[in-house]
């Protein structure tokens, strides 16, 4: 039995972090394919900026997208705030400018904030990004081309990190997204990106659907796209840049929330794509997706399996030495960060590990018990 539990957790485990990309690259080298770009395509576009309490850089944000290289009269600019401080106030110094403030007492959280805002714009294109992500002159020019090819509904951009006080959370945050471009490029190819940059993408009007306001709008709205039988895919040179996770206790509560609002649409998503016969979709989100956030609970089964197979010989033997060094260490070293001196650079790497992992079981327990997670600001 634990022999047999063994072979199963480390398998998953292995699938998710590596045979999953391996093949998904493979299927994008045989099958992959481009759309049908037009650098003179300029439909209309309606940016929407949800914030809640950004009065530290709301005003650099609107600067930023008033820069856009993109003709002016094709382009409208809404700001959807929830906001108590002097984020409206700023906004309104814009008016001049043509940017609309879309106002409410009443917090929500950022999905229905956006969906409050939605109905009053006007653009082919909406595309969505965050109040403290800056975005490159160039990112709407890239991503719009791509709306040219009929089959597209949905285009992402890319997101970088820029980390000036070299944390260590920021640091792993960059070299955990990082690998995650690897997959994301292959999806692409093939059509099928289920999930996009939440600071930046755009999606196609008539391929939007509302949704509930406790799911994640940036990872729901283009793989329903894919449901619909659009095309969702990355556009790595429109560049959007947000500062890094200052640390770890902060980029664990923001991948609880993630996880706990992802997870909801992940399921509602995998039953629709079953029903419409979307399997391709339907195995990325099982392999990519719901299997990458479980991994929490392979590891620990892995470690429960090695434990009871000690007594079975060395290899055994070295897997729970090698597991519960690597635990050790990446406890160690959070406690360090926490008490002593905060952690730089790539030191941090088995502690972001952990505290992903950690976040992941948390979303998915709070989520399954029913527990929404509130839209906090963590940079």
């Amino acid at each position: 039995m634990a022999l047999a539990a063994f072979a199963i957790f480390a398998a998953l485990i292995v699938y998710s972090y590596l045979a999953y990309p391996v093949l998904l690259w493979i299927l994008a080298a045989l099958f992959g394919r481009a759309s049908r770009a037009d650098e003179s395509h300029t439909p209309s576009v309606s940016i929407l900026i949800p914030a809640f309490n950004e009065e530290a850089c709301i005003g650099r944000k609107i600067e930023n997208t008033l820069a856009l290289d993109y003709p002016r009269e094709q382009l409208e600019i809404l700001v959807a705030s929830e906001s108590d401080d002097g984020t409206d106030a700023i906004v309104r110094g814009f008016d001049k400018d043509g940017v609309r403030l879309l106002a409410s007492a009443v917090r929500r959280g950022k999905v229905s904030n956006l969906q409050r805002a939605i109905p009053s714009s006007r653009g082919e294109i909406l595309l969505l990004t965050d109040a403290n992500a800056m975005i490159r002159p160039d990112a709407l020019r890239k991503i719009v081309r791509h709306f040219a090819d009929p089959r597209i509904g949905s285009v992402s951009g890319r997101l970088t990190y820029a980390n000036p006080g070299g944390t260590a959370a920021g640091e792993s945050e960059g070299l955990y997204w990082g690998m995650e471009q690897f997959i994301k490029r292959a999806s692409s190819r093939l059509f099928s990106l289920p999930g996009a940059n939440g600071s930046l993408f755009a999606v196609r009007r008539r391929c939007y659907r509302p949704i509930a306001e406790d799911r994640g709008d940036d990872f729901e709205i283009p793989a329903r796209c894919i449901v619909d039988g659009y095309g969702s895919i990355l556009e790595p040179e429109a560049i959007s840049v947000e500062e890094a996770t200052g640390g770890f206790h902060e980029e664990y509560r923001r991948k609880v929330r993630i996880i706990n609002w992802m997870l909801r649409s992940a399921l509602i998503l995998l039953g629709e794509a079953v029903q419409r016969g979307r399997w391709w979709l339907a195995f990325q989100l099982l392999s990519h997706k719901i299997n990458r956030w479980a991994a929490s609970f392979w590891l620990v089964g892995l470690f429960a399996a090695s434990l009871a197979l000690m007594d079975r010989g060395p290899i055994f033997q070295m897997a729970v030495a090698a597991q519960g060094t690597f635990y050790a260490v990446a406890l160690i070293l959070l406690l360090i960060d926490r008490f002593a001196a905060p952690l730089k650079g790539w030191l941090g790497v088995p502690a972001y590990f952990i505290v992903v992992n950690a976040a992941s079981a948390v979303g998915i327990v709070t989520c399954l018990l029913g527990r929404e997670v509130t839209w906090h600001k963590t940079r």
